[in-house]
């Protein structure tokens, strides 16, 4: 990714990362996830893989696996704090 710093694609990575585990744990398909926040699912995957996410698309996200942006983005380490309300 050009322009991109270590630390943006570390975090990016962290972002994906987390996703991941989340999808693992709610029984959340690639193809289902990705539907229900209507984008491709090899889109999802290269987020899941360390691309960086949009912000609303990012919201869609945690909204439909039920935890917050914040966790996402590793900013809280509570997957349940401050869901985003649907």
């Amino acid at each position: 990714m050009p322009n991109v710093s270590r630390r943006d694609r570390a975090e990016a990575m962290v972002t994906g990362a987390r996703v991941v585990a989340l999808m693992r744990e709610r029984g959340v398909s690639a193809e289902s996830l990705a539907d229900s926040v209507r984008i491709q699912r090899s889109t999802l995957e290269n987020y899941c893989a360390g691309r960086r996410i949009p912000s609303d698309t990012l919201v869609d996200i945690a909204r439909t696996l039920g935890t917050s942006v914040a966790y996402l983005l590793a900013a809280s380490d509570d997957p349940g704090n401050g869901a985003v309300a649907g």
